[in-house]
């Protein structure tokens, strides 16, 4: 091929010339073609998920500081113990006579405690 009428090479020579150049760097430094941009990933996205975090809670912390103290907890009740023993006892058929009462289980489910003493 011809070097064009001002001495210069065409555009498609200079382009191949570069990538030959490219090509021979980084089959020299292996650290180029990989590692770089590995790492300009990694690091990157650091950044990326620190800045997407930092808005996460920048929005929530504004929504927070918006709602009044009515709005954020539920009206409470005062607590009675007497209210609440009435409020239990007319619920169902609690009658007051309740004990607790051992739910049968398997005997190799017993803890054995002397088992290991003899």
């Amino acid at each position: 091929m011809h070097s064009g009428s001002d001495g210069q090479e065409p555009e498609a020579w200079t382009r191949i010339r570069r990538q030959a150049r490219i090509h021979r760097i980084t089959s020299r430094h292996p650290f180029l073609s990989v590692g770089l941009p590995f790492l300009i990933a990694v690091v990157g996205g650091s950044f990326v998920l620190l800045l997407t975090q930092e808005t996460k809670y920048e929005i929530r912390d504004k929504r927070i500081q918006n709602l009044s103290m009515d709005e954020a907890l539920p009206p409470r009740r005062k607590f009675d113990i007497q209210e609440e023993y009435f409020r239990m006892k007319s619920k169902g058929d609690w009658s007051g006579s309740w004990e607790p009462k051992r739910v049968p289980r398997a005997a190799e489910d017993e803890p054995v405690f002397d088992r290991y003493d003899k």
